[in-house]
């Protein structure tokens, strides 16, 4: 592989699923220019977050550490600036660092705050109230790195930050309608699903790669860059512009998988969820609802990634008119994925279903990744040190250095680069998953194979222990929980004694040490 130094563009979804693309082989949604982009590059098919929330999942991003190593263990916990984060790491290695879009390092809101005003900008910089208030018009930089932040917060037509003030001090009349003027209504009236009240050109999907587009043209051509474009969708509520809101309808999409009877062989809060509200990170509305309002969603998501689709062409296209793309690393990938109707669900929680924890991941380097199609595990955690490895950066480790041979690497994560480059057909054995939602008593963790999955429950005090177990092979779908059954007693031993090592392998190795007494 070349040994010169590559700039770096990280296409991020939010909330998208592995499966909604036409190159993961969903017959329905079209994604060319993302296929394309994967037939060029390699593309990761079981790639996996460590936590299914949109905060933990950008905390490992941005520090290669795991939920327990960041702290971000749950969303509306912001991310302790003195991490070191992989734009701080590039540069200082002489790297531009940008950001356009979400970032969500920072929460949105604060529950119950009595007086918001208390709460300074420049702490909590991506607070919807600060951006709604005026309290704030931009993101103090540095940020976690980034020397440049043109932000989005929030989703749907609640959307704020710089992207707002784009609307204000260019098309008044088209950022008055959008605050006055409510999303237009759907044909079955789903929950979330509905129209984009403003043109395409005029929404945040356009305006995310508008603005990166224009990042690469003035940006200065004689340092690499590292440039996150950030796009707020597919996130729930379900409204794309015109034409895209009726690209699909909910007689064309792929059904969610799911039997009957299935809510007794798995943790009771599933019911709980389906059946009654409950407040978990992603919602607080029962997800029982009728199948043609599932089928409504899915017809607006799919509209949301197609319209992604379109815009990341533009962007790509940009990269190949400035002559980029030769020297650009390109990443596509996702926060975490949506349960989308599998199973009776919506959004996310803690539930360590496919859907919700496989995305998107697609790598792409011109003639030096070797293209094709990998079944090789892999998770968020592996993209930080694969791209500090690329760069000839350094994984910052504190004041010390490792002192012995033995010694842990600093990060928990796998580098990809031997998978990429086709020296290698994987570069680990399983992956980990960790999902806290302590005000429900629940904590999670879960082990993924080449070809099972389970999933531990602490945190109900006195109750019978339960959890999941799943052949990925046989049953894809996930619709048969083999946890009581005696059978597989010894598979789940065998593959909980696994998961214990795997989580003590990635628990945190910094700082070092710097001295021994």
């Amino acid at each position: 592989m070349s040994e010169m130094r590559p700039s770096f563009l990280i296409i991020c979804t939010d909330q998208m699923r592995a499966d909604h693309m036409g190159c993961a082989g969903n017959p329905v949604t079209r994604t060319p220019h993302l296929d394309a982009l994967a037939t060029d590059g390699v593309n990761l098919s079981r790639a996996y977050v460590n936590c299914p929330l949109c905060m933990p999942g950008r905390a490992t991003l941005f520090t290669g550490l795991t939920p327990r190593g960041h702290r971000v263990r749950t969303n509306g916990i912001p991310l302790d600036p003195s991490f070191p984060t992989i734009p701080g790491a590039l540069a200082q290695a002489g790297y531009q660092t940008a950001s356009i879009g979400k970032v969500h390092l920072s929460m949105y809101g604060y529950g119950q705050h009595p007086d918001i005003s208390l709460l300074p900008p420049s702490g909590f910089p991506e607070m919807i109230d600060h951006w709604r208030t005026g309290r704030i018009d931009g993101v103090p930089t540095p940020y976690f790195g980034l020397q440049r932040v043109e932000i989005t917060v929030g989703h749907g037509v609640e959307v704020y930050g710089d992207y707002d003030l784009w609307l204000q001090r260019e098309h008044p009349d088209q950022r008055a309608r959008l605050r006055s003027v409510p999303a237009g209504p759907s044909p079955l009236g789903a929950e979330g699903c509905g129209t984009f009240p403003l043109e395409e050109r005029y929404h945040h999907t356009a305006y995310v790669a508008d603005r990166t587009i224009a990042y690469l043209r003035q940006r200065g051509a004689e340092r690499q860059f590292y440039l996150m474009c950030s796009f707020p969708d597919p996130h729930h509520s379900y409204c794309p512009p015109r034409p895209w809101d009726r690209m699909y309808s909910a007689e064309e999409v792929v059904a969610p998988v799911g039997r009957e009877g299935e809510l007794d062989e798995l943790a009771p809060f599933f019911r709980e969820v389906y059946e009654r509200p409950l407040q978990l990170s992603g919602r607080s509305r029962p997800t029982k609802m009728p199948d043609a309002h599932r089928l409504e969603i899915l017809a607006h998501t799919y509209g949301m990634v197609s319209l992604i689709d379109h815009h990341v062409g533009r962007v790509l296209d940009t990269l190949d008119e400035l002559g980029l793309a030769e020297d650009t690393v390109v990443v596509f990938l996702s926060d975490h994925g949506d349960l989308m109707g599998d199973h009776g669900l919506l959004n996310k929680g803690p539930f360590h279903f496919e859907g919700l924890l496989r995305v998107p991941m697609i790598w792409r380097w011109c003639d030096r990744f070797r293209p094709t199609s990998s079944s090789a595990l892999a998770s968020l955690l592996d993209v930080p040190p694969t791209i500090l490895q690329l760069a000839g950066v350094p994984i910052p480790e504190g004041f010390a250095s490792p002192e012995a041979p033995r010694q842990p690497p600093p990060w928990p994560g796998r580098s990809l680069v031997p998978l990429l480059s086709g020296e290698t057909d994987a570069v680990q054995d399983s992956v980990v998953i960790e999902n806290d939602e302590d005000y429900l008593g629940l904590r999670l963790r879960t082990l993924v194979t080449p070809t099972h999955k389970i999933t531990t429950y602490t945190g109900h005090r006195g109750a019978e222990p339960y959890g999941e177990l799943f052949d990925l092979v046989d049953d894809p779908h996930e619709l048969h929980n083999l946890w009581d059954s005696p059978g597989h007693a010894e598979l789940r031993r065998e593959l909980i004694e696994q998961l214990h090592h795997r989580l003590t392998e990635t628990d945190i190795a910094l700082p070092r040490r710097l001295g021994h007494a």
